[in-house]
């Protein structure tokens, strides 16, 4: 009953979470997930409660999706995650999350300053290619991509349904390889269950997360997707330092 709880409440909150920026369900849900399983059971389940969260919002958002960023992103994503899932069996974790950390505050001080992304597929290729770099070496695409938008200073609605879209695909790819490298340690009947008993709560999340995203100017959502980064650097940066120490 303790571990129902404990699955429910944080597929809410992330869910939640997700609802309002379009991203973020990883970032809350695989600590608190990491309570009851293994790390990378944990990973697993976000990922897989996040798939199965694709196929609702793609269908409410898919008119506001930017294909054609969406397209680029994810053909920068394809190549790099397989090369970051390599090197996160080579370097040390902890100096990474350092690494992450630094290169996340770096990219939120030239948001703050009104830095402008330009158009092309170049920008588009290179913050995909980050994302996935990011989403193999510690599961966390998100602040590359966000930061894309963010930074052509796209509308709310272009924003957010371009990132649900983005990281239904990354979570997709990152499953796969995770499956692949893993086999049965990923992927068996105990972490299928759990899924499934995170998905309602989590979709119940989504949707008070939506309400309150309808309620947001472009300003506001942008603070708010800025405040997640931050908060996303602040953990890596922490386990980082924990785990040198």
């Amino acid at each position: 009953m303790d571990d129902l709880l404990v699955l429910s409440v944080t597929s809410l909150v992330a869910g939640f979470l997700k609802g309002v920026t379009g991203f973020g369900f990883a970032l809350a849900a695989v600590p608190l997930y990491s309570l009851i399983v293994s790390p990378l059971q944990a990973v697993v389940i976000a990922q897989i409660v996040q798939i199965a969260q694709a196929p609702v919002e793609i269908y409410q958002n898919y008119r506001s999706v930017n294909r054609k960023a969406v397209v680029l992103l994810c053909m920068g994503a394809l190549v790099f995650t397989p090369i970051g899932a390599v090197l996160t069996t080579r370097l040390p974790a902890d100096v990474m999350r350092l690494a992450i950390c630094f290169a996340v505050l770096a990219g939120l001080a030239l948001l703050i300053s009104q830095f402008r992304i330009p158009d092309g597929k170049g920008p588009a290729i290179t913050a995909g290619a980050f994302a996935g770099l990011l989403g193999g070496l510690a599961a966390m695409p998100g602040p590359p991509a966000v930061a894309y938008f963010l930074g052509r200073g796209a509308d709310k609605a272009a924003s957010r349904a371009s990132l649900l879209l983005f990281f239904a695909f990354t979570a997709v790819l990152a499953l796969s390889i995770m499956i692949i490298a893993t086999g049965s340690r990923a992927l068996h009947l105990d972490i299928i269950v759990a899924s499934a008993m995170s998905y309602p709560a989590s979709m119940v999340g989504a949707y008070a997360g939506t309400l309150v995203f309808q309620r947001l100017g472009d300003a506001h959502y942008r603070y708010a997707a800025l405040g997640v980064l931050f908060i996303s650097a602040l953990l890596a940066g922490a386990k980082g330092i924990a785990g040198l120490f």
